[in-house]
């Protein structure tokens, strides 16, 4: 084996369970930059930097995520009002549907309506951006999902059954081509269909109450979106990738066990499969608190259970989750954000990580990186003492000497 390996080679050969010289190190650090960079904090030794320059200073790879696919949607009118104004129109728009977040105008406050126009009526969604997201540089809120009466439903089953989802693999290869050797870009497929409809479609409380009064719109959007999620899913295997995923954000006292068993592990399972029958793996961006559901992961199929967040972020303690997953499923992520926050007392950090180096005991099965994400007030000093610990030199021009 060769003495030094670069951080892509790191993460391809633990991804494929080959031994390599150290544990991989990624995360993303996207919306720390942006919003250090609106809120005017960048510390000075970033002034002249770009972000993946930041990442080679910090000694730690980039990590990125790349929608591979996209839905196309015959026979619809698309309209956006920002604050009232229409500000986009479109027909036979292609989106990450119901979500398409890009229509919301990055950097004003406000409410954006997304208005579609159908053979069958109309439907629309809202986001709400406010001056703290913009700073923060957070997702819009979604306050008005698409599904919110019948009359919806019925509009969105006509696009449903009219949509056809289409590969875009542009934005992975432009990603891939600006991250090198030094990262790993993640083909995303969206979210499987039970996510989807709590998450996305209707809100979880509004699917908790549909799956009691009136289980045939649940089982439409299963299998309709069941059968869009299986043609994503062979779109990104196209990818030279070697691995895929689906970004579900698992919230164990949502998703509770028994939603999970009946109605997301058959699919996982089902789509694990076809991944593994093509020679990849499959990872599910599993951020939220998966204590509940720690137990089921490793029937459910996947690979990686990336971003993974635990204690204190979460109610999953590292150590139980690395006793339940090890050598089943392996962790992308497990030091949370929280722990690089100026409120965390220097023993903490310092207390948990020997607690984790510890616990693996050598083990490299491992990508490290900060679950979910680094955030605004990160303190990259703590950052660069996790590159230290795994080996990395950072403010070296070669942060992966041996």
């Amino acid at each position: 084996m060769q003495t030094t390996m670069t951080e892509r080679e790191r993460i391809v050969r633990t991804l494929r369970g080959e031994p390599c010289d150290k544990i991989p190190w990624a995360t993303r650090l996207d919306i720390w930059y942006t919003a250090v960079r609106r809120s005017g904090t960048l510390p000075a030794e970033f002034a002249d930097m770009d972000l993946m320059e930041i990442h080679r200073h910090l000694g730690i790879g980039r990590q990125c995520y790349t929608w591979v696919t996209r839905m196309l949607l015959h026979g619809v009118e698309v309209s956006v009002e920002f604050n009232g104004d229409v500000i986009r129109k479109e027909h036979h728009p292609l989106m990450t549907f119901p979500i398409p977040g890009s229509y919301v105008p990055a950097e004003e406050p406000g409410d954006t309506k997304v208005i579609f126009k159908t053979p069958a009526g109309t439907s629309y969604l809202r986001y709400r951006k406010t001056e703290t997201t913009i700073r923060e540089a957070e997702a819009p809120y979604l306050i008005d999902h698409i599904l919110k009466d019948d009359d919806d439903f019925q509009v969105v089953k006509w696009i449903l059954d009219h949509a056809e989802q289409v590969a875009s693999f542009e934005g992975f290869n432009h990603v891939e081509e600006q991250t090198g050797d030094y990262g790993f870009t993640v083909p995303i497929l969206g979210r499987i269909p039970f996510q989807q409809i709590m998450l996305e479609y209707m809100g979880e409380e509004r699917a908790i109450y549909t799956m009691m009064d009136n289980s045939m719109q649940i089982d439409y959007l299963l299998g309709a979106l069941g059968e869009h999620a299986c043609r994503s899913l062979e779109l990104g295997l196209e990818l030279p990738s070697v691995m895929v995923e689906f970004v579900d954000n698992f919230e164990g006292t949502i998703t509770s066990p028994t939603l999970f068993q009946k109605y997301c592990l058959p699919f996982l399972q089902a789509c694990a499969d076809r991944a593994h029958s093509m020679g990849r793996v499959l990872g599910s961006h599993m951020d939220g608190n998966m204590k509940p559901l720690v137990h089921l992961i490793p029937e459910c199929g996947i690979d990686v259970v990336e971003s993974f967040s635990p204690a204190p972020l979460t109610a999953l303690a590292f150590e139980e989750a690395w006793n339940e997953w090890r050598g089943k499923v392996l962790m992308w992520g497990a030091i949370p954000s929280t722990l690089f926050e100026p409120y965390i007392p220097e023993k903490d950090f310092e207390g948990w990580l020997e607690t984790m180096f510890d616990t693996l005991a050598g083990d490299k099965r491992i990508i490290l990186g900060i679950g979910d994400q680094a955030l605004g007030p990160t303190l990259t000093d703590r950052i660069k003492r996790v590159s230290k610990l795994l080996g990395r030199n950072p403010n070296s021009d070669s942060s992966d000497l041996p």
